[in-house]
This record gives C-alpha cells, structure tokens and sequence, in this order.
C-alpha cells in the first residue's frame, strides 16, 4: 500500500514561512524578509544568519523602522538589555552598511 498523500507538502501548496513582527512598526512580515537583532554576553549585534542563539528582535529592512527602532528604546525593550552608546553606534553602522546593500540590490 502506498503511502502517498502523507508528506508535509502533498498537495496542500508552498509550506507556510514562519512570521515576526517589526518592532519599530509592529507589522508582521516573513521571518526571511526581516532582519535580526539578537541580546549577546557584550550587547546587541545583527544575526545576519537568523540563527544564533540569543533573544532576538525583528526589524524590516527600510530605513524609517530602524530610525525609529535607533532612536526610542525599542531594542532594549524588545531585547530585555541595556545598549551602551558605542555599541549603538556600531548596530547603526551595521545597519547603514546592510541597508546600502539592500537597496543596491532591489
């Protein structure tokens, strides 16, 4: 007897992608379309990969979410950590470099 029509995807379409929402905005988005911050032992620093241990926080991917994600104390809140003000300033470099790239891309 065959066992065909058991599979996670037999004919029910695409699997469903995970969903996050923003922090600055509070919309959700695919967990792939977002960016990851995540709580480490000497701050906070992006998880380019989306899989590094740690808590984590979503930001999308456009310039007015991480300025206000910068410029309250959302990271904080969202990462239930303080951020001193040098590793503020590299996350915003971070940022900058990762969002002149995505637009390059786009």
């Amino acid at each position: 007897m065959s066992k065909q029509g058991r599979g996670p995807n037999s004919g029910r379409g695409a699997r469903k992608q995970p969903q996050r929402m923003c922090i600055a905005c509070r919309r959700a988005g695919g967990k792939r379309d977002l960016i990851r911050l995540v709580r480490v032992a000497d701050g906070v620093k992006l998880d380019e990969t989306g899989k590094q241990a740690g808590r984590g926080a979503y930001v999308h991917p456009q310039v007015d979410c991480w300025e206000r994600a910068l410029a309250g104390s959302l990271i904080q809140k969202a990462l239930r950590t303080k951020i001193s003000a040098e590793n503020l300033m590299t996350l915003s470099a971070s940022m900058s470099a990762l969002l002149h790239m995505t637009n390059e891309t786009a």
